[in-house]
């Protein structure tokens, strides 16, 4: 017993001058102790609560695993291992989930869901690294990464992040300058817990990591719980049980209740379309015939083909759908005096506050985001062959076809995109031919007119120009700005002292540029020699505070479900400089505008744009939000048959989507 106590009195001696002999680990750990302690104090202390001794003691132990020298002994090891094991993943969760909300909200069975995924997580690590420390340290490296860019996106979107955001970090990275990165407490606090986790898990070495006794366990085990984990997640009910399916009308409500990892991963599931049942070319061949036979133009006379201006105008909107909002001044004056060759109405779109691809998408294709997951950003995944669209109909009827955009070519994908799409030539901000101006960090919609004014006057000669524009002054990052429109009323509320409103004066005040700025075109091309058509429509609405939706909705007796409905609905108008009766489409949503566009112009339609102007009547909005209602009605269903067809196959029935009609 004596010799086993010397022993152990040894081995700590030892253990204590391995310690002092690690000089530079001294350092450094000291130093990252210290750093995380001031940090910590700076966000977090609001006096010597159990708070303080918390992130007191997590500083200190992040510095102390660099320091200390890992035991030499594997049985040593095994206790920290299991106990990382066992405490880790569950307070991994909670720090992912507490910036963002409380734990309030989440569903019966999904706290162990997210918590499977870690581990999850952890044993993919362990099969690819063959380390049980390098897989610790680098799933929380990739958790930390995860929860601190969702945090950013909840701040700036009002949704959880998703895959595609994975995919465009080009086009974030583009526009994250116009943003406020701040740094809360309850963020940092989960920062802090992470940087311990990361610096524990690098110590949770095995001393011996060698030979067959090592390599068959950490290689079955993860392999073994993988397959646990997809027999939960493919082969049982236990998700449709507890109902942990995802909110599609509603995805901003997601992670609150399912957790982030849970819908992280639902989103990746649904990334792609399901092949409808009954699908056959033979089938496509018969519903492209009933179209031509059922389909009726209307009677529009052009003295020869119209030139077609179609812009979408980021986040343009009109608050006032929402309920009652009064300002110091109109911010749409111009177009709500338009009265002449104009038909206007409402457009439904499955977007709010960003996003702004999947709008352009339905409006370019025709296509119905309502077939796709609630975070599909087709731009990042769908379209990635040639494939139909307004652009390539008008571009086999002799127009010229232009793309543009005042930012980078890469954003969305789209110096790829809007090649798949048929388009022959994308301006992006660096070929714009006219002098830059902006408004705030983007080039304003004036400058941008002024382009296609300029690519107008420019165009070939006897051809018909059809021009899509993406502007991006409206953008968001609103606020700061102190520009001079001023909220007076928002639903019966008058008094705003104490309110920040700078964020919806702003917008709206860009509103009012954005109006003056359509006015100057409209002006210039009413006078043009040749026949103009412009369409202009939003792709979202902005993102307000909780306190505006409260104020605005309230005494109107709306259901949460309506509520959500207003959010997702932006302006069009549709105009000309001739004389024309054109169609009256009413409200509708965005996958029908493209084919309205198209009939407006008095282009000869292949069937797919046929079928979707007469499916309109029966359904003007097909969304997100009304999908679970009609998915099973038979033109529906041909619709999305329709869809896969173009979208999911890459040799597409051609004759279903150009003018060569099937015989």
């Amino acid at each position: 017993m004596q010799a086993h106590v010397q022993n152990a009195i040894l081995s700590v001696k030892t253990y204590g001058k391995d310690i002092l002999h690690r000089k530079l680990q001294i350092i450094l750990g000291a130093a990252v102790s210290l750093a995380l302690f001031l940090l910590s104090s700076h966000y977090l202390f609001d006096g010597f609560h159990k708070r303080f001794i918390i992130y007191s003691v997590l500083s200190l132990l992040t510095g102390a695993f660099i320091i200390l020298p890992r035991f030499k002994r594997w049985y040593l090891s095994i206790p920290v291992v299991l106990l990382y094991l066992v405490y880790v993943p569950q307070k991994m969760f909670e720090r992912i989930e507490l910036p963002v909300h409380d734990l309030s909200q989440l569903i019966e069975g999904s706290e162990l869901v997210n918590i499977m995924i870690i581990y999850l997580i952890f044993a993919f690590f362990l099969l690819i690294l063959r380390r049980v420390n390098l897989a610790f340290g680098v799933s929380g490296i990739l958790l930390l990464v995860l929860m601190t860019a969702n945090y950013y996106v909840r701040e700036f979107r009002g949704s959880s992040m998703n895959f595609q955001d994975i995919l465009a970090i080009n086009t974030a990275a583009s526009v994250i300058k116009s943003y406020k990165l701040t740094m809360n407490g309850e963020l940092w606090y989960s920062i802090l817990y992470f940087l311990f986790f990361i610096s524990m898990g690098f110590w949770c070495k095995l001393p011996r990591e060698k030979g067959i006794w090592y390599h068959v366990p950490i290689t079955v085990v993860p392999l073994i719980y993988m397959g646990i984990f997809w027999n939960l997640w493919s082969n049982t009910d236990y998700l449709d049980e507890h109902q942990l399916h995802g909110i599609h009308w509603e995805p901003q409500q997601n992670q609150p209740m399912e957790g982030f990892l849970l819908s992280f991963g639902l989103n990746m599931q649904e990334m792609f379309m399901e092949r409808p049942a009954g699908y056959s070319e033979n089938t496509l061949a018969g519903i492209a015939r009933e179209a031509e036979e059922s389909y009726q133009s209307p009677d529009i006379q052009w003295e020869k083909a119209p030139n077609i201006i179609f812009i979408m105008n980021e986040a343009w909107s009109d608050l006032k759908i929402l309920g009652n909002l009064e300002t110091s001044e109109p911010y749409m004056p111009f177009l709500d005096s338009l009265e002449e060759n104009i038909q206007r109405g409402w457009l439904d779109v499955e977007i709010l506050g960003g996003l702004t691809a999947n709008t352009e998408f339905e409006a370019l294709t025709g296509d119905s985001l309502a077939f796709l997951s609630p975070y599909s950003v087709p731009y990042q995944l769908q379209v990635n062959h040639d494939m139909p669209s307004i652009a390539r109909v008008l571009g086999e009827r002799g127009y010229q076809t232009m793309a543009m955009h005042p930012s980078i070519a890469s954003a969305w994908n789209r110096d790829k995109v809007y090649d798949y799409l048929g388009f022959e030539e994308f301006v992006d901000v660096d070929k714009f031919q006219t002098e830059y101006e902006y408004v705030g960090s983007y080039i304003s919609d004036q400058c941008n007119y002024n382009e296609i004014i300029w690519q107008f006057e420019h165009k070939k000669e006897d051809t018909p120009l059809f021009l899509f524009d993406v502007t991006i002054q409206n953008h968001a990052g609103y606020g700061g700005s102190n520009y001079p429109l001023k909220v007076e009323k928002i639903g019966e509320k008058e008094d705003f002292s104490g309110w920040d409103l700078e964020v919806v004066e702003d917008y709206l005040y860009l509103v009012k540029i954005s109006d003056d700025a359509f006015a100057n075109l409209i002006t210039y091309f009413a006078s043009a020699d040749e026949p103009v058509i412009v369409c202009m429509f939003g792709d979202h609405q902005p993102l307000l505070g909780d306190a505006i939706y409260d104020t605005i909705f309230e005494g109107r007796n709306l259901t949460q479900q309506e509520q959500g409905a207003l959010k997702y609905i932006v302006p069009y108008v549709i105009w000309t400089n001739r004389d024309v009766d054109l169609p009256q489409y009413g409200d509708m949503s965005a996958n029908y505008l493209g084919a309205a566009i198209l009939e407006c112009a008095g282009a000869k339609l292949p069937p797919y744009y046929q079928y979707l102007l007469q499916l309109r009547k029966d359904y003007p909005v097909i969304s997100y939000r009304n999908i679970t209602e009609i998915k099973d009605d038979k033109a529906v269903i041909q619709y999305q048959m329709l869809q896969y067809n173009q979208l999911m196959e890459r040799r597409y029935f051609k004759d279903l989507f150009l003018l060569r009609a099937p015989k």
